[in-house]
């Protein structure tokens, strides 16, 4: 009997059958999986409320820090340790301070009280007036924590009128010399922490919560902070959260784990907050879910059970007659699977079988063959070669890849795989995304360069290149391509072009790079409508060091002005070094037109201060004269707006040196002559120029 025929009547015999089995099927396995799909919902929703948390942590973390970094706030703290302190409620950088603090406060609504703490206890600012100089008698504490959990405090109740939970988070305050002066301390309530919680949408036999490194927890209604086990959602699970505060391998990561027993068996789920160690937790009433779940597919499954034993009484009589030789394709693949290359078709019956597996043995041949080849390029190539299948959505790396990068996938799936946890670096990051993304999804090719952390923990150079294949009917099958190590020739042509750039001396850049990066700041300037000014400054009597103490010390001061400058112009602008003496910067981004003048008068400020010279052992001290143009106003072009600051140091020059002064501006001037540093003001020689 030719197979067609076989073929025919098993259609018609099983042409309905085969589908009310599988709905059958499908409909037993939708009771059976009900609780392994929830108990993963729940613990993405507690891992997307931790990840939540986290960020919020580490926002509070970052203002404490940026305020403690302050230069306002380090040069006040050391003062306030000073035995004849007294704090300068009037002054303006008192003022200054406390009214960071407000910009501070209007971004967090849970923020309630900001506060800098000496080192004796004494609060030397605040939000709140009537704190300032009072003393902390837990001081130490505080301290401490700042050392400690990121600077994360636990719960704690407020006390007074409004008894709520709170919690602090504290940076300390250090000097230059790196000597602690201090703390910043900031008062949290919990309404975010709550938005947060309150935000997940967990099935009614749930409940989350979030639990500090105490083993405080804080959960609904939130009007009180509870241990862990005084909860009756948490006190069973004892252990579990014991685990959690205190960790046998000193870290945690996210799991679910089952507790009690019988009617009262619970699911617990955790999260850890990674930058203060604190936990989000979720509890479910097992047999509750278990119950519904059950109820979803009772009726399918009766009918399943009915529609199964018929099928399978005609299936056997079936397989008897007809599966015999399919029997031997499926043995023989199989053996195929497992890598015996030599496993071959020997089919003795004379119908299209015979037929099926000469053909398989010759495509066997031809696969074997190709594998080979294609085995032997990837192993000789230095390249790393790469393969996604959509199909089975896995992906193959070669093995030279383990020579170059640390990672180890746990499996060949692709969302293990390299694409998604490499470490690129985070200038890249984005763009090489944004390029996986096209070719994962409407790109037909995919070209680029990234920066990569290798086996060795630095970064590298790759470029990867990937093509696209599509099946005949234009759907995509897999991606080829290849990881190619350009971190060489990369770096090499890097630094070419920063040679190319910068000054040999001073680092800086040279007058062709300034020029053309000023013309770009120009062009950014006009479309933004930003306030950017740029600065054109001359050393006073720079011949004399030259002439006095040799070159070696004249380009110790060079370099000394070059080290101010880069400083000053870090992330707020660029400089360059224009020429023998000369120097340049540009600041972009200003608030007040008078900012630059504060800017102007603090280089001339630390160039005055000087520095030790290495060749002479003498201290120096540095002067220079400066003139100022901004951008949109001093001209059209880079060259206009380099004129206009060099004319305005030029009148410095006539009028006195060590000073700085505004190029004429038809449209604005700075708001109020700049303070010198004796009490005297820069004459307002912008009027003159």
């Amino acid at each position: 009997m030719k197979v067609k025929f076989k073929l025919l009547v098993f259609i018609f015999l099983l042409a309905i059958v085969p589908i009310i089995i599988v709905i059958a099927f499908s409909s037993s396995r939708i009771s059976g999986n009900s609780m392994e799909l929830i108990s993963a919902a729940t613990a993405g929703i507690i891992s997307n409320q931790a990840d939540n948390v986290n960020l919020y942590f580490e926002e509070a973390v970052a203002s404490a820090k940026n305020l403690a970094s302050s230069e306002n706030v380090r040069s006040y703290a050391k003062e306030s340790n000073e035995s004849n302190f007294e704090i300068p409620e009037g002054s303006e950088k008192y003022r200054e301070i406390t009214s960071g603090f407000s910009a501070v406060a209007s971004n967090d609504s849970a923020l309630q009280k900001i506060m800098i703490i000496n080192n004796s206890g004494m609060i030397i600012a605040s939000t709140d007036e009537f704190d300032t100089g009072r003393r902390m008698s837990n001081y130490k504490g505080l301290f401490t924590l700042a050392q400690n959990n990121n600077g994360v405090s636990s719960f704690f109740m407020s006390g007074g009128e409004n008894d709520i939970p709170v919690f602090i988070v504290a940076k300390s305050v250090f000097s230059y010399d790196n000597v602690c002066q201090g703390i910043v301390y900031q008062l949290y309530n919990t309404s975010r922490l709550q938005e947060i919680i309150n935000s997940a949408k967990l099935d009614k036999y749930t409940t989350d919560a979030i639990m500090d490194t105490s083993g405080n927890l804080l959960e609904y209604p939130y009007k009180t902070i509870k241990g862990y086990t005084e909860s009756e959602n948490y006190k069973s699970a004892g252990d579990l959260i014991v685990n959690l505060i205190n960790p046998a391998d000193g870290d945690i990561s996210d799991f679910s784990s089952e507790f009690g027993s019988g009617r009262s068996s619970r699911i617990l789920y955790a999260s850890p907050v990674s930058s203060c160690r604190w936990t989000m937790l979720a509890v479910t009433d097992k047999a509750s879910l278990q119950k519904a779940a059950n109820k979803s597919g009772q009726s399918i499954r009766n009918v399943s059970v009915i529609v199964i034993i018929i099928s399978s009484i005609l299936a056997i009589a079936f397989v008897y007659w007809f599966a015999k030789p399919i029997n031997e394709i499926i043995r023989i693949l199989q053996k195929k699977k497992k890598g015996d290359m030599y496993a071959r078709f020997d089919i003795r019956s004379s119908d299209e079988f015979r037929q099926i597996g000469n053909a398989f043995n010759t495509l066997f041949d031809d696969v074997f063959e190709s594998e080979q080849r294609y085995k032997t390029i990837v192993e000789i190539t230095n390249n790393i070669v790469f393969e996604v299948s959509f199909k089975k959505g896995t992906v193959f790396v070669s093995k030279n890849f383990n020579k170059k990068f640390s990672y180890r996938p746990k499996d060949d799936s692709m969302k293990e795989s390299f694409f998604y946890k490499i470490h690129v670096h985070k200038d890249d990051k984005e763009r090489y995304m944004n390029d996986l993304e096209r070719i994962l999804g409407p790109a037909n090719f995919m070209q680029g360069e990234y920066r990569v952390k290798s086996i060795y923990g630095d970064f590298i150079w790759i470029m990867i290149k990937a093509t696209k294949f599509y099946n005949r009917d234009e759907i995509p099958t897999k991606i080829v391509g290849v990881i190619m190590d350009i971190d060489k020739e990369k770096k090499s042509e890097m630094y070419l072009i920063q040679r190319a750039s910068n000054d040999a001396l001073t680092q800086l850049f040279n007058r062709e790079a300034f020029i053309k990066s000023l013309t770009a700041a120009i062009e950014e300037s006009a479309a933004k409508k930003s306030l950017d000014a740029m600065m054109f400054i001359d050393l006073d009597d720079f011949k004399f060091f030259n002439d006095q103490y040799g070159h070696a010390c004249g380009d110790e001061v060079l370099k000394f002005v070059a080290d101010t400058l880069k400083e000053i112009s870090f992330e707020r602008g660029f400089a360059g070094r224009f020429g023998g003496d000369e120097f340049v910067i540009c600041l972009t981004n200003l608030t007040l037109y008078g900012d630059s003048g504060k800017i102007a008068q603090e280089i001339i400020d630390i160039l005055g201060n000087g520095f030790t010279s290495e060749s002479t052992g003498l201290k120096l001290n540095v002067h220079c004269s400066v003139g100022i143009a901004f951008l949109r106003e001093s001209g059209k072009n880079a060259e206009e707006v380099i004129a206009a600051a060099d004319e305005a140091m030029y009148n410095i020059k006539k009028y006195g040196k060590s000073a700085y002064a505004y190029a004429k501006s038809p449209q604005k001037q700075p708001e109020s002559p700049s303070a010198k540093p004796d009490g005297g003001y820069v004459n307002e020689l912008s009027g003159l120029i």
